[in-house]
């Protein structure tokens, strides 16, 4: 049997959406925003909770759009705390975008206002946050360091939600630095904190960082079970980030299996989602393992224009040493 609504349901009009951002339902949350009235829904609370709905839909020219106007509101009315989230989710929406100058101002002023509310949770999300910013520039050990602050946080807090996306980001940045047994340990701490958050889009995520581990120490079958099942979480949630991710690590053990076309075809399939929701990181990392699809293959011309793609995006988001590789692919695909 259930009690009567309380009362604050009633003075508050966000509050399904509220509800729906809370249980990562973001398509109900943006419906439920989208029948309220303009004033309740432009109003700085009503942007933000459109800002964060839409980042998590892959909409992230809307998010950061709606979370800078949201900022702007909360600072006119001396609003620290809302000015601190929004500017977290604009910062997050500028970083999706691939303007890590414009997201490092942003979370570093979010990290700022939290240590001044002294607000653990957000100084967390921050310094992960800030830790992403420093693995697109290849800063590996200050991303890692940002890295421990945020999970050491998140523990603190016993939010497990946040301390797997910690993980989940530090096995990605250990994989990338070639330390892949670190990095499957990191992987497996992330999925078992994803577990205990029951949040099963941060599992899928999670899985796709222990699955890219697993494919570096030649593990292919287990590799190919835990993206497959990344795969199936990030569609189940309209996780189109998450679901990007594993199509191309699934690209990826396709082709160390000698399977060219399906790799090709979870690769293509892959670009298209990260072309469409403008993700030129992903865009980047996806046509370097096509141009490697190719250049094993004999495809020299598909390989060097993969290449040349991955290096004008990576370009874009200042990872120099990243794009100066891949143009050194390129040429190495011309000639050969």
């Amino acid at each position: 049997m259930t009690g009567p609504p309380h009362s604050a349901d009633f003075d508050d009009p966000l509050v399904n959406a509220r509800r729906a951002v809370n249980v990562s339902r973001f398509q109900d949350a943006w419906t439920e925003l989208n029948r309220l009235p303009e004033p309740v829904r432009t109003s700085p609370e009503g942007l933000l909770l459109g800002a964060m709905a839409s980042w998590r839909l892959g909409e992230f020219v809307r998010s950061r759009t709606a979370a800078l106007q949201a900022r702007d509101g909360f600072r006119a009315r001396g609003d620290t705390d809302g000015e601190m989230r929004a500017e977290n989710v604009a910062a997050a929406g500028a970083f999706a975008l691939g303007n890590m100058d414009e997201a490092e101002r942003g979370f570093t002023r979010a990290l700022s206002l939290a240590d001044e509310l002294g607000d653990d949770l957000m100084m967390a999300r921050c310094a992960n946050n800030l830790g992403n910013v420093a693995y697109y520039r290849s800063r590996y050990e200050s991303a890692l360091s940002f890295y421990r602050l945020a999970t050491a946080n998140f523990e603190k807090l016993t939010f497990w939600k946040g301390f797997a996306e910690s993980w989940l980001n530090s096995a990605i940045v250990l994989h990338d630095a070639g330390s892949f047994e670190a990095s499957r340990e990191a992987g497996a701490r992330a999925v078992e904190a994803a577990e205990r958050s029951r949040d099963e889009r941060v599992l899928g995520q999670a899985l796709a960082a222990r699955s890219e581990a697993e494919v570096a120490l030649g593990d292919l079958a287990l590799a190919l079970a835990q993206a497959t099942r990344a795969l199936a979480l990030a569609q189940l949630h309209e996780h189109v980030v998450g679901e990007a991710d594993a199509l191309r690590i699934l690209s990826v053990i396709a082709r160390l299996r000698g399977q060219a076309d399906h790799g090709e075809a979870f690769g293509r399939r892959a670009l298209e989602i990260a072309q469409r929701v403008g993700d030129p990181w992903r865009r980047a990392e996806i046509q370097r393992d096509l141009g490697t699809l190719y250049a094993a293959v004999g495809r020299a011309r598909d390989a060097a224009a993969a290449f040349s793609d991955a290096a004008r995006a990576f370009d874009a988001l200042g990872a120099e040493s990243r794009a100066a590789a891949m143009r050194e692919q390129a040429a190495a695909a011309n000639q050969s």
